[in-house]
């Protein structure tokens, strides 16, 4: 058992009292096994738990027996105290809790949440959630980058039914999901926000590239002078609501909070982590996706064929609820990509190294130093082989016209 589960046993014990007392008959006398994943990236505390019942099944078949007498379980708890302020925790556990007691009873494809509790003024915010990889057959895809189509595909099919519900939602329960909507907390596009130094540091650093192979220096220049205040002139434009396309968005819609599984010749989809949960385009999840796993594939054939899958599922699912599909046409959609698509891209500027494993250290690093020097370690992860993928990229998109809007 590792340092981590043995020092989470004094809070785990009676969390897991209180968890068992939910979970059913059978499950007054229990005893659990802790492990910590290992195949994905995580800031929060995360704790895959085993509860045995110490009853024993009348039942005599094996694996009947196993079945229901374990209960596999995530625990979610806050990262260490260094890393609360930087990642704003508090305000991420509020907005999961709040998605998970408010909104999840109308969106069915996430985990089932066993038990949660709020503590604003504490680090004690706990959240405990079925292991759908355990229970349901789910995994995470492998490929944290370059990520094969046939999974993208599948991503971008259930992030349509996400936006979709949210949209039949937004118009037969109103009130309902705009007091859900408006409750969520806001912390990363607001003006003091500490964000502002890593996005405005590295929204360049593709022309790094660019100008040593000798690229239009009208071009460079006139994107590097646009990218000055990248946080406060474009991203806050970017994630304004623009109705009607406005809806729910995962906000952080990468691979590591999507698990897959095989179903005949396809893949079914489950989301997890709804911390960064918000309110705006479709297009701030489908622009992240893409640009942190698609980088070195993402051109204009390319994003024309997801989209369009994307939204036939879209319609597909906005057909079965009822709703009229006339505000929600692929010409607004691919419009809306071109004014919007950018915001993924300036998110690979600082986070595609760390997702291609360019970035050696820990996330604590960058809680040590001061917000004004976390974009100069950023520009430095993965040298000359990323500043080269981000410069390509940045090219298609313009190709699709994403900078028409800003040049």
């Amino acid at each position: 058992m590792s340092e981590q589960t043995e020092d989470s046993q004094a809070w785990l014990g009676p969390l897991i009292t209180k968890v068992s007392s939910i979970l059913g008959k059978g499950f007054e006398d229990v005893r659990y096994e802790v492990s910590v994943p290992t195949d994905s990236f995580f800031i929060s505390n995360l704790f895959f738990v085993n509860v045995v019942s110490n009853a024993s099944p009348v039942d005599h078949d094996e694996a009947k027996k196993r079945a229901k007498s374990i209960k596999c379980i995530v625990v979610k708890k806050m990262p260490q105290e260094i890393l609360q302020e930087m990642m704003r925790s508090r305000e991420q556990f509020h907005n999961e809790i709040l998605f998970y007691q408010k909104y999840a009873q109308y969106y069915d494809r996430v985990p089932r949440c066993i038990y949660a509790t709020e503590e604003p003024l504490s680090p004690d915010s706990v959240i405990v959630m079925e292991n759908v990889g355990i229970e349901r057959g789910y995994s995470v895809c492998k490929w944290k980058y370059d990520t094969p189509l046939e999974y993208t595909l599948a991503a971008f099919r259930e992030i349509a039914r996400f936006h979709a519900i949210a949209y039949a939602t937004k118009r037969t329960r109103e009130k309902e999901f705009f007091d859900f909507a408006n409750a969520i907390q806001e912390f990363r596009f607001e003006p003091e926000s500490k964000l502002r130094y890593m996005y405005n540091g590295t929204a360049t650093r593709s022309l790094d590239f660019l100008r040593k192979q000798g690229y239009d220096k009208d071009f460079c220049d006139k994107f590097e002078a646009r990218c000055v205040n990248t946080f406060e002139d474009l991203i806050f434009k970017f994630v304004e609501i623009e109705e009607p396309l406005s809806t729910l968005c995962h906000g952080d819609f990468t691979i590591n909070n999507i698990l897959f599984k095989k179903k005949g010749d396809g893949l079914k989809v489950i989301f997890i982590d709804f911390a960064m949960v918000r309110y705006g385009s479709p297009i701030l999840d489908l622009s992240t996706f893409l640009c942190l796993h698609c980088a070195r594939d993402l051109d204009k054939v390319m994003l024309d064929n997801v989209l369009r899958v994307y939204h036939d599922s879209l319609i597909q699912c906005l057909k079965e609820n009822d709703i009229d599909v006339g505000d929600y046409s692929y010409e607004a959609l691919y419009e809306d990509y071109k004014k919007r698509g950018l915001f993924g891209f300036f998110i690979a500027t600082f986070f595609l190294a760390i997702q291609m494993g360019k970035f050696e250290g820990e996330i604590e690093t960058f809680a040590k130093l001061e917000p004004t020097e976390w974009s100069a370690l950023s520009r430095q992860i993965g040298g000359e082989e990323v500043d080269e993928i981000l410069a390509n990229m940045l090219l298609k998109l313009k190709e699709f016209g994403c900078l028409d809007y800003i040049l």
